[in-house]
C-alpha cells in the first residue's frame, strides 16, 4: 500500500510501534491479578497490560464500527431499511449467543486462539479496502485465494507460541511443518508475487513462517512466560495496527465533516472506553459488567465484530424484486 494512501501505513504503522512500547511498559498494574490469572496463567504483569490496553482500544474501534454500519444501512432508501437493520440486529444477537456458549464449552485459551487466526482474514479484508488504487471487486474464491496462507502459517505460529501438544519440544515436527508451510506458500503462487512485488500476502505468510521456527527453537530457554509475551505483541501489533488504519482512512473519507471521526474525538472516545474497561476490572460493584466490558471476555466481542464484518455485505446488498 503507497505510503500515502488514505489508511497512511507509514504513519499507522509508526504509532503502532509507539503504542505497543507504552502500553507494554506501563508502570503499574491495569489489572488485578485474580483476572490476570483468568486470561493466561503464562501471563506476565506487563503482558497483561497490553492485552489489556488492546482490549479497552478494540471496543472503541467497534463502537466506530457499529456506527459506521448503521449509517450504511440507513443511507439505502429501497424500502428494505428497516428490514435490514432488523435482520442483522436479530443475526447478530444470535452470534452473540453462540459464541458466548462456544467460549464457556472451549475456555478462554483455545477460543481466542482460534479467534485470532479468524482474525487474520479480517485484517486482510480491510488492508485490500484501504488499498490504492482500489482492489477490483473479487469473487468469494478470489479473496480466500489471498488470505489462506497467511491463516495458515499464522495458525502455525500460534500453535507454536503456545506450545500445542508440547510442539515445541519435538524439533523435527518443528522444522518439517515449518519447512511444509514455505513450500506449499512459494509454490501455490507465492514466489510469483514475490517476484511481481505487487502482493504482500506470501511476504507476511514466511514470516510467520521463520518466526515459528525461531521462537519454537529458543522457546526451551525462554519458557511459557517468554512465548506468551511474544504471542500477545503479535495480537497487540496487528490490532493497534487496524484500528488506526481504520481511523485514518474513515477520517480521510468524511474529509472534515464527520466530527466523530477528528483526531481529538477518536483519542476521547478510546480514553472514556478505556477509563470505563479499568473500572469495570478493579471496582467489585461492576463485576456484574465483566461479559461485556471485562478483559477476559474480549475475544467474544472480536469475535462478534469479524461476523458482523461478514455478515454485513450480505445484508446491505438486499435488493427490492422487480416487478
Amino acid at each position: 500500500m503507497p505510503d500515502n494512501a488514505p489508511a497512511r501505513p507509514a504513519a499507522v504503522l509508526g504509532l503502532t510501534f509507539l503504542l505497543v512500547g507504552l502500553t507494554f511498559g506501563f508502570p503499574f498494574l491495569l489489572l488485578p491479578v485474580a483476572q490476570l490469572t483468568r486470561l493466561s496463567p503464562d501471563y506476565s504483569p506487563q503482558v497483561g497490560n497490553i492485552f489489556a490496553c488492546v482490549a479497552w482500544a478494540g471496543w472503541a474501534h467497534f463502537v466506530y464500527a457499529f456506527r459506521g454500519q448503521g449509517q450504511a444501512l440507513r443511507r439505502i432508501r429501497d424500502g428494505l431499511t428497516a428490514k435490514r437493520a432488523w435482520t442483522f440486529a436479530v443475526a447478530l444477537a444470535t452470534v452473540v449467543a453462540v459464541l458466548f456458549a462456544l467460549r464457556l464449552w472451549l475456555g478462554i485459551g483455545l477460543f481466542s486462539g482460534l479467534v485470532w487466526v479468524y482474525f487474520i482474514d479480517h485484517f486482510i479484508k480491510a488492508e485490500v479496502t484501504f488499498a490504492v488504487p482500489p482492489v477490483p471487486k473479487r469473487t468469494h474464491w478470489e479473496k480466500w485465494r489471498t488470505s489462506y496462507q497467511p491463516i495458515l502459517t499464522f495458525g502455525w505460529l500460534s500453535v507454536v507460541l503456545l506450545n500445542v501438544g508440547g510442539v515445541d519440544s519435538y524439533p523435527w515436527v518443528l522444522w518439517t511443518v515449518s519447512l511444509a508451510l514455505a513450500v506449499i506458500v512459494l509454490l501455490l503462487g507465492g514466489m510469483r508475487k514475490l517476484m511481481d512485488g505487487n502482493d504482500r500476502m506470501p511476504l507476511l505468510s514466511l514470516f510467520f513462517v521463520a518466526e515459528a521456527m525461531v521462537w519454537g527453537t529458543v522457546s526451551q530457554a525462554g519458557g511459557p512466560t517468554f512465548l506468551a509475551g511474544v504471542y500477545v505483541f503479535h495480537v497487540a501489533a496487528g490490532s493497534y495496527y487496524h484500528y488506526l488504519g481504520g481511523y485514518f482512512f474513515g477520517a480521510s473519507l468524511a474529509q472534515g465533516k464527520d466530527k466523530w471521526l477528528s483526531a481529538g474525538t477518536v483519542v476521547a472516545v478510546n480514553i472514556a472506553v478505556a477509563t470505563l474497561g479499568y473500572a469495570v476490572a478493579t471496582v467489585d460493584g461492576l463485576a456484574w459488567a465483566r461479559p461485556i466490558l471485562g478483559v477476559e471476555w474480549f475475544t467474544v466481542w472480536v469475535a462478534v465484530h469479524l461476523a458482523a464484518s461478514d455478515l454485513f455485505p450480505a445484508v446491505k446488498s438486499w435488493r427490492v424484486a422487480k416487478a
